[in-house]
């Protein structure tokens, strides 16, 4: 849905910017002066609609280039948006699951503390070493993903860097083809 959106309004704007410099040409050779024979004014409109074609043809596919790579980026951006939110949930579950098995390691240990037997106690301490190597592995793995995190932001952010740039690039191209005021 959302590349049929942006395939349409790239449409949009080659087809302004056609336009635009067919205007250009329109203006150009209506513009108020000292009477020429016919021949003449049909010959000076006809270098300018010459002049304002081949700008145009030399415009336009730099638009349409441009506005593919603008295509790619937005594709870009929106898949590395989702990667980084598909690690973001990760890092919320192992960090959610960290905090648990913290919570779980202090109980275990104050119930060692006041542990009234022997029997009680060893199973404390043998369900505390399971619980510290679990959570030893959940620190790791939320590294990992705080990491990866880092990675997608980076990544995003510089593909958004370069979509800006794309995108001032075609605003550049669109002043090429506007109308020149004289």
């Amino acid at each position: 849905m959302r590349t049929q959106r942006l395939s349409a309004f790239a449409f949009v704007i080659v087809a302004t910017l056609v336009v635009a410099a067919m205007t250009y040409s329109v203006k150009a050779s209506s513009q108020p002066g000292p009477p020429l024979d016919p021949i003449a004014a049909l010959l000076t409109e006809v270098r300018a609609l010459r002049i304002a074609m081949e700008q145009s043809a030399s415009v336009t596919p730099r638009v349409q280039l441009t506005l593919a790579r603008l295509n790619i980026e937005e594709q870009r951006i929106t898949q590395l948006g989702s990667q980084l939110d598909q690690v973001r949930r990760e890092l919320n579950v192992v960090a959610s699951e960290s905090q648990k098995l913290s919570d779980r390691t202090a109980e275990l240990e104050r119930s060692i503390q006041i542990a009234l037997d022997d029997k009680t106690r060893r199973m404390s301490e043998q369900e505390l070493a399971v619980i510290k190597r679990e959570l030893n592995a959940q620190l790791q793995r939320e590294q990992q993903l705080r990491t990866r995190e880092n990675d997608a932001a980076q990544a995003l952010s510089t593909e958004q860097s370069r979509w800006m740039e794309l995108n001032a690039r075609l605003d550049e191209l669109e002043r090429l083809l506007a109308p020149v005021r004289r």
